[in-house]
């Protein structure tokens, strides 16, 4: 997929070093010759689908919507010209026993929270795909690289998930009847994973966010997990700062890289 002034390379598989360095080589060649200044990669259409790899990793077992690849496809793209444009990182902390993040857990639905009631609830199955589609555009229209999804395409991306949701994790914020925020996350290989956290710009730095992690460990606490994975975080992002209030380690790292002639 293309834009005006950049080209993307996604869907990208090495058989070896080789290859892969002739075949990014002509890709790259083929995306400036068509007047795209710089090239991304790898991205498979655009970010709301798997991009970036994985650049390091502690060797913790991958989770499910996590990119996988060879840590030497980063050399091919390094041989090639390509520079990092953008890191990520997915940090591990410890939910078990007591523990609780510095500063305190705020309290669902407490009266005047934001001059309203905060209310975090579950999903309800298939009825809140629209919910959360509208907090998604307007929550993340910010993030880097964003491009917008029609709700046919993002129901194609959430539908197969809903059979496995569980409510207790998957939550959406509402503060007087409203939307707010929502939080996806799930268990993999005994681990709570923290996938996604939108919050609507409107109730930004406001707690709505850490209200919701909060909630989440709390009842993967309930259910016996002892680790929990906050997943693909960009650097600066704020819901870094959420989580490194618990006190966290980091188990992998991401990098999105450019090509610029």
């Amino acid at each position: 997929m293309v834009y005006p002034d950049k080209g993307y390379i996604g869907c990208f598989e090495m058989a070896d070093m080789d290859i892969g360095k002739r075949q990014l080589e002509a890709y790259t060649r083929e995306l400036l010759a068509a007047g795209h200044r710089r090239v991304i990669a790898p991205i498979n259409g655009d970010t709301w689908h798997s991009y970036r790899l994985v650049s390091w990793s502690g060797g913790e077992a991958a989770f499910p919507l996590e990119p996988q690849n060879p840590l030497w496809y980063n050399d091919v793209y390094k041989a090639c010209g390509y520079k990092p444009l953008k890191r990520y990182s997915s940090d591990a902390f410890y939910i078990g026993g007591e523990a609780e993040p510095r500063g305190g857990v705020h309290a669902p639905g407490k009266r005047g929270f934001l001059d309203g009631d905060l209310l975090l609830r579950g999903f309800r199955d298939g009825s809140d795909i629209r919910t959360i589609y509208d907090i998604s555009l307007r929550g993340f229209d910010d993030n880097f690289l964003y491009s917008e999804i029609s709700y046919e395409a993002f129901e194609m991306l959430y539908k197969p998930f809903l059979p496995s949701i569980d409510s207790d994790l998957a939550i959406i914020a509402e503060i007087g009847g409203k939307p707010a925020g929502f939080m996806f996350s799930y268990v993999s290989g005994g681990r709570l994973i923290l996938k996604t956290i939108a919050v609507l710009p409107d109730f930004r730095g406001r707690g709505v966010g850490a209200a919701m992690v909060g909630q989440v460990v709390q009842a993967g606490r309930a259910k016996g997990l002892r680790t929990a994975i906050a997943a693909l975080i960009a650097e600066g992002n704020n819901s870094f700062n959420i989580i490194s209030k618990y006190g966290s380690d980091k188990i992998r790292e991401y990098t999105l890289y450019y090509y610029e002639d």
